[in-house]
């Protein structure tokens, strides 16, 4: 790999990602007083419900996750080729909508719902890290163990090989949880009240203004993100890393039978929860709900919802396509330096730092960084939300383009070098063409992430133009049916990119590593 790729790369890595995190070590280095406020009783209690926060999360990602990944992956479970897109759905609709769906649904309210919520919300993740590993099972491996033994000599033999991926996702599912400001703070906003951790981070900067108490504050909760984060790199490199042959084969969809259609069951349930109740709930909401519901009325929300929030949508989709298109090729370049280079084991720790930040103290170093005079006309505009949306998301498409390379023969690599073809060649011409879908994938994944982003957002004057921040005004002051028509909007653009690669190129993405 060429060493000037490398290292621009890595500049906008530490630009965008890394120089946020310096400066606000180098605030709480100033002030180390601050620190003892985190021996206070209060502070101990939010980090207990943080942490059953998160294995709650986690716990029900995976407990929905690995079997929706594995029977749509590798089964022929009916609809498998219609459950697992629909089952992408959830992750694409941004969290605080899912919280607005199901609490109108019921009363239910405080830990339990949260706890519910960001697991429906994140199972996803373990599902598509779950799918990716089971593809990665060679047919002959399989067939040895149906005449062992049967299907269940099958499941017997791949749970080994899928658990470390499926692990790899929960320990993600734990980040997103617990890194979440807006989904408790709008679930508690109303009866029993659930505290976490990402709310005190964001009341100590509310009422401080000071970085150094801010950082102070969310020392626990980079330490739990951490120790979540960590084990997920290894646990990729476990599950994800094998180098796919030249004479591998695709096992045949695995016959389950007549508990097939039991199968079937389960992934409906799965869909309709996650997914198709909540698309539901917000067409009911945008067309009057129980007052009158009409297609007239929903005609009129939507036409509502594009006339007031237009500016807003345009310029979320702006800068989200323009930080997953600067992203793109330096996730390339570090994805392919981890899977082939010999600095990957510090390399991809640094790649993964700015996700190990609660998002609202990544928002906060942002500020300190370059909220000066000399900086301020790009800390007013929309180059610092682009910025803010690589640094923050760089990591998944690194991670999507690392586990891809590794599964890339490296002897295509060392011919085109034989051939005397440049690093900047081999990467275009060799490892481009074949790492396309991942690439593609990673692009709309920070896509995505960066179009429902509001917690890092939610602090900068310039993200207050994106629509995701106008939906969190709305949902506390807006009419309901406005709300479930701007949710929908939001969905529905956010899905444009996928579906287009998907259905009219028909090409699957690759968006896990």
């Amino acid at each position: 790999m060429s060493r000037v790729l490398v290292t621009l790369a890595v500049l906008l890595l530490i630009v965008s990602g890394l120089a946020p995190l310096a400066i606000m070590g180098q605030r709480l280095a100033a002030q180390p007083e601050v620190i003892g406020e985190l021996l206070d009783e209060r502070v101990q209690g939010l980090l207990g419900r943080t942490l059953k926060l998160g294995l709650a999360a986690a716990g029900i990602a995976l407990v929905l996750g690995v079997p929706f990944g594995w029977l749509t992956a590798r089964t022929n479970v009916p609809g498998a080729g219609v459950w697992r897109p629909l089952g992408l759905v959830t992750f694409v609709i941004p969290p605080l909508l899912l919280a607005v769906t199901f609490t109108d649904l019921n009363d239910t309210r405080g830990a339990l719902m949260t706890m519910v919520l960001m697991g429906v919300g994140t199972f996803p993740v373990v599902a598509l890290f779950t799918a990716k590993a089971a593809g990665r099972i060679d047919a002959r491996r399989e067939e040895a163990a149906l005449l062992a033994g049967g299907v269940r000599a099958v499941m017997r033999m791949e749970l080994p090989l899928l658990l470390p991926a499926a692990l790899c996702g929960a320990c993600f599912a734990f980040v997103f949880a617990i890194n979440d400001f807006a989904v408790p703070d709008y679930v508690s906003s109303v009866g029993p009240k659930f505290n976490v951790y990402a709310d005190e981070v964001f009341a100590t900067w509310n009422v401080s203004n000071q970085d150094a108490r801010a950082v102070a504050s969310a020392l626990p909760l980079i330490a739990l993100t951490l120790l979540a984060l960590l084990p997920a790199l290894a646990l990729r490199r476990r599950g994800a890393m094998a180098t796919i042959d030249s004479d591998f084969r695709r096992p045949a969809p695995l016959r389950l039978g007549n508990w097939r259609w039991l199968a079937g069951l389960f992934c409906v349930a799965v869909v309709t929860v996650g997914t198709l109740i909540p698309i539901a709930r917000l067409t009911w909401e945008a067309g009057g709900g129980r007052r009158a519901w009409s297609t007239e009325n929903l005609r009129a929300a939507f036409a509502q919802a594009i006339d007031l929030c237009r500016d807003n949508l345009t310029a979320s989709v702006l800068y989200s396509l323009a930080a997953a298109t600067i992203a793109a090729p330096a996730a390339l370049i570090l994805g392919h330096a981890i899977a082939r280079g010999r600095w990957a084991r510090l390399l991809e720790p640094l790649v993964i730092l700015p996700l190990a930040v609660p998002a609202v103290l990544y928002g906060i170093g942002n500020i300190s960084l370059w909220n000066h005079d000399w900086s301020y006309s790009f800390y007013a505009g929309p180059g610092l939300v682009i910025l803010m949306m690589i640094g923050r998301y760089l990591a998944f498409p690194t991670l999507v383009s690392a586990g891809a390379t590794a599964s890339l023969d490296p002897q295509l690599e060392e011919a085109g070098m034989l051939a005397g073809a440049g690093p900047a060649t081999r990467l275009a011409r060799i490892c481009g063409p074949s790492l396309l879908p991942s690439l593609v994938g990673g692009w709309v994944m920070l896509f995505v992430l960066s179009m429902r982003e509001l917690d890092a957002a939610i602090l900068v004057p310039a993200a207050n133009r994106t629509v995701m921040f106008k939906m969190f005004n709305a949902v506390h002051f807006g009419r309901d049916d406005f709300v479930a028509a701007l949710a929908l909007l939001i969905v529905f653009v956010t899905l444009v990119p996928g579906i287009l690669w998907s259905y009219l190129l028909g090409r699957r993405l690759e968006i896990m590593p």
